[in-house]
């Protein structure tokens, strides 16, 4: 039977046994989350040729597999919800996550990829918007992406866009109403039997919880799928679905409360007697020329409304015709 200083001993030689195995758990765990350039040996095999790393090939299409991509969004910024065009601006950090077997390595710590002409010979996910109007990556002061690959070939490819998304929007309810837009993303090369796209399990919409918009709310923010057939196949898309309602501060300030008090004034003619009018005399009586004064300052402000509108309008056009003349001259070479 162990003596008490026995069981002293073996208690402490646990807890110090416990204590390097955290510490040395913490070690690895900092270790992973340092990043490395990328080193000289895989710089040289990118730059082989395709006999050794093939970038127009899937990680895993020699074994007759669809490659797995998952995506995250962070949403730094959205603006306004435009009627007259029905679109949104959207300025989001995509992240797609693969594996690349082909890039394993024996680094300590993950590798970090800041060079886009090493990005370009590193194959990667093809994804675009499919109903984005206008689209484009943010370059100053570098380009905004990073590729990190971890020692078993796992990679992250992180990149901010920018971007202008159609939105088909119902105003039977204008300004009462809510609207469900999306966000399509899709491979534009491969279909499903090469790329498999997914959203990753936990959070993969988030948001910057400081975004205000000036006539919308974000209500909630969705997650979706939008696998289809198309006429040359099936293809894996995911979708961002943002349900939106309206503002209606701005429409009560402006245009309810305004109408409100118009209808109130105007019933305030059932309270008049009928008989209690002036008589009718030949001469203008001074209540006639502030009546006249009164219909002439708004029947003016009607015309200058309807001349500004015009003008605009027209203004606008004839800089568009101006810019379009301007560049089919220089197309020409004249």
């Amino acid at each position: 039977m162990p003596k008490p200083n026995n069981y002293c001993f073996l208690w402490h030689l646990g807890h110090f046994t416990l204590f390097l195995l955290i510490s040395k758990l913490n070690a690895q765990q900092k270790q992973q989350l340092r990043s490395v350039p990328i080193p000289l040996h895989m710089d040289e095999m990118l730059s082989a040729g395709r006999q050794i790393y093939d970038r127009q090939s899937t990680p895993t299409q020699n074994i007759g597999l669809p490659t797995n991509v998952k995506l995250a969004i962070y949403i730094e910024g959205i603006g306004s919800f435009r009627t007259h065009t029905m679109d949104f601006q959207l300025d989001v950090y995509l992240q797609q996550f693969w594996k690349d077997p082909r890039l394993a390595h024996n680094e300590k710590s993950r590798i970090l990829i800041r060079d886009r002409a090493i990005l370009n010979r590193i194959w990667h996910p093809d994804v675009y918007f499919a109903n984005a109007r206008i689209a484009q990556f943010h370059e100053v002061t570098q380009p905004n992406f990073l590729l990190w690959i971890d020692p078993d070939g796992s990679i992250l490819y992180d990149t901010r866009v920018s971007m202008v998304v159609i939105c088909a929007m119902n105003l039977k309810n204008f300004p009462l109403d809510s609207q469900w837009c999306h966000l399509r993303i899709l491979s534009y090369a491969y279909d499903i039997h090469h790329l498999k796209i997914e959203w990753v399990d936990q959070e993969p919409i988030t948001k910057n919880v400081n975004i205000t918009m000036s006539d919308m709310d974000i209500v909630k923010l969705v997650p979706g799928t939008c696998d289809g057939n198309y006429s040359t196949g099936v293809w894996s898309c995911v979708t961002a679905e943002f349900f939106v309602s309206r503002e209606l501060t701005h429409h009560i300030l402006q245009t309810y409360v305004p109408t409100t008090l118009i209808v109130v004034i105007s019933w305030f003619s059932f309270w008049l007697d009928v008989e209690n009018s002036l008589p009718e005399v030949s001469y203008m009586k001074s209540l006639d020329l502030f009546l006249a004064v009164s219909v002439l300052f708004v029947f003016g402000v009607l015309i200058e409304f309807t001349i500004v509108n015009y003008t605009q309008r027209n203004g606008e056009f004839f800089v568009s015709l101006r810019g379009y003349k301007e560049r089919l001259y220089v197309g020409c070479g004249f």
